[in-house]
């Protein structure tokens, strides 16, 4: 098949486009033509691809940049991610990562769109159904993750911080209830010491006990940042999957997370981690302060949670899985073009 991918691509590495390039790199990997859509022009596209975030593409993979996507030189195509795409480019797909993320008018339009919806995590599925999306255009497809990166390398006893974490300013990633727990933590452990990453710092300072990383490659995050910590800590009300947990996880940190949806595929209280409610920072201190003082049972979890990742988090499987789904739709594009079922949507999704 002929599969293009229409996005905007920042010089700032961001989760949500990442997916995408391994996705297309999956794709290619598997004899694809594989087309990536460096577009439309917006404030933060790249120029030119060296602007791109270091990244592997696949050698097979054509790289385009246009300030529309109706440029005449883009090839036609069978499949397109990217909803807004003209028709010519292929059948449109889109690919759900979140839900709470974006504006609600936005994230309920994309579930309500009539063509299929690729869900990273298996709550979204749910989601969904809510908004009124036959089931029959709702595909879960689980990520991968890159494992030449992202695997073990320090022992749990060999790692110099206690608990690692994500800054993220969205409301929903639960930054404030993770430093919340972080701050109860060090009452309790006054020797805890902690390390924060992000694209951008907080807008206040950090403890001195909290080292913070700017915006890491994935090399620096993974030697720098999970093989040196002990627990990762993710705090959030709602995840889409929750990537920095699933690579925490692939390095050998003990999961300590709130029950936000995308940890519900990899996070199993008491067997691949700990999971307490949402915005309880109590209970997430309570169970990272478990999880450091009893080391046997810290070990427990996080070989057990890296075992699960290896398992279930691989692009190849990904694309496996995904390359049938897009086959049934170009055979047979109606099928998977119904309108919403409003019955159903008319209940929301909260």
């Amino acid at each position: 098949m002929i599969l293009s991918f229409a996005y905007p691509s920042s010089p700032d590495r961001t989760g949500g486009v990442t997916v995408l390039y391994e996705l297309a790199n999956a794709c290619a990997r598997r004899g694809h033509q594989v087309h990536f859509v460096h577009g439309p022009l917006t404030p933060y596209r790249v120029r030119v691809l060296d602007e791109l975030p270091p990244f592997r593409f696949d050698e097979r993979v054509e790289h385009h940049l246009v300030d529309r996507l109706d440029d005449t030189g883009l090839p036609s195509g069978d499949v397109v991610f990217g909803g807004t795409a003209p028709r010519r480019l292929g059948l449109p797909v889109d690919l759900v990562q979140g839900f709470r993320m974006l504006r609600e008018d936005v994230e309920r339009d994309l579930y309500r769109s009539p063509f299929p919806k690729v869900c990273v995590a298996s709550w979204l599925v749910d989601v969904g159904i809510r908004h009124g999306a036959p089931p029959g255009q709702l595909w879960y497809v689980p990520l991968g993750i890159d494992h030449r990166t992202f695997s073990v390398h320090t022992p749990q006893d060999r790692r110099d911080y206690d608990v690692a974490m994500l800054f993220h300013p969205h409301r929903e990633k639960g930054f404030a209830v993770g430093l919340e727990a972080l701050v109860d933590l060090r009452r309790r452990m006054s020797q805890l010491r902690a390390i924060v990453f992000g694209i951008d710092p907080p807008a206040f300072p950090l403890a001195d006990w909290v080292r913070f990383l700017r915006a890491p490659d994935h090399a620096t995050l993974a030697r720098e940042v999970y093989n040196r910590s002990r627990i990762f800590l993710q705090p959030s009300y709602h995840e889409g999957f929750g990537y920095t947990a699933v690579e925490g996880m692939a390095c050998g940190c003990a999961l300590v997370t709130t029950d936000n949806g995308g940890s519900h595929d990899y996070a199993v209280d008491g067997q691949t981690a700990l999971v307490v409610a949402p915005g309880d920072a109590p209970a997430l201190a309570a169970a990272a302060e478990r999880l450091l003082r009893d080391h046997a049972e810290r070990a427990r979890l996080a070989e057990a949670g890296a075992e699960l990742v290896r398992r279930r988090f691989d692009w190849d499987n990904t694309a496996a899985l995904l390359e049938p789904r897009l086959e049934a739709y170009v055979a047979d594009p109606a099928r998977y073009q119904q309108p919403p079922v409003d019955a159903l949507a008319g209940e929301g999704a909260g």
